[in-house]
């Protein structure tokens, strides 16, 4: 599988509508790796400055009057990308983001092949990356 190349951030327009008191986004909308998005890559997803930005705002927002938000993916959303996921034993698979008035917390395991049949797919926890709220970076915890 290809690393992803990442485009620039190039925010939308927002376009006022003032006869029905709306505004709309215009472009193509970049979502660097957001909570919603399922994320399966060979390494930890990484971001420009502007991406990370994005990204914090984005939480922020998800986040909103809340104290804490969880945002899981199951490895059964792979059957999405695939009918079987075990094909992607040794990439990794974001499956948890927590949300909270600290800071974002996302949660990445290996996927793993069953050595029983049939064969399917496991999760081993990997590591944790945390960002804070000022978005000047992140911190990697990887377990042993």
């Amino acid at each position: 599988m290809p690393t992803p190349v990442l485009q620039p951030f190039i925010p939308p327009r927002i376009k006022s509508d003032s006869s029905s008191g709306t505004l709309e986004l215009s472009g193509q909308v970049h979502q660097p790796f957001l909570p919603e998005a399922l994320y399966l890559g060979p390494g930890i997803p990484t971001r420009n400055s502007a991406e990370l930005q994005a990204f914090v705002n984005h939480c922020r927002y998800i986040l909103g009057q809340r104290t804490n938000r969880t945002i899981n993916h199951s490895i059964t959303d792979l059957h999405e990308i695939t009918p079987a996921p075990a094909v992607f034993a040794g990439h990794l698979w974001r499956y948890r983001i927590v949300i909270n008035t600290e800071g974002i917390l996302e949660d990445y395991c290996i996927i793993a092949r069953t050595t029983n049949l049939p064969i399917v797919a496991a999760l081993q926890h990997a590591f944790t990356v945390y960002y804070d709220w000022n978005a000047s970076g992140y911190t990697v915890s990887i377990d042993e």
